[in-house]
């Protein structure tokens, strides 16, 4: 009996030191991540105005009526941009 009651203090004592270890990483990660995104904020990028070539209506038309068939009316189309 001495022998269980020893196995399981020790198995309570190691689950619970990898609990508070793995909550030390959470912490910690979450900590770095803030100084990060603080001192070095990601930079925006400036986006180029480029003069698109125009896409023909019947284009628009078969690209809106196949994402609204695809989607069963739950998606819209916002933009189109042809892709070199």
């Amino acid at each position: 009996m001495d022998n269980l009651n020893q196995a399981l203090l020790l198995l309570g004592v190691g689950m619970g030191t990898v609990f508070l270890i793995l909550l030390l990483v959470i912490f910690c990660s979450r900590g770095l991540i803030a100084v990060i995104n603080r001192w070095f904020p990601e930079k925006s990028a400036v986006p180029a105005v480029v003069q698109a070539a125009a896409i023909p209506a019947k284009t628009v038309a078969a690209i809106t009526a196949a994402v609204h068939t695809a989607c069963r009316g739950k998606a819209r189309v916002v933009k189109i941009e042809k892709t070199d």
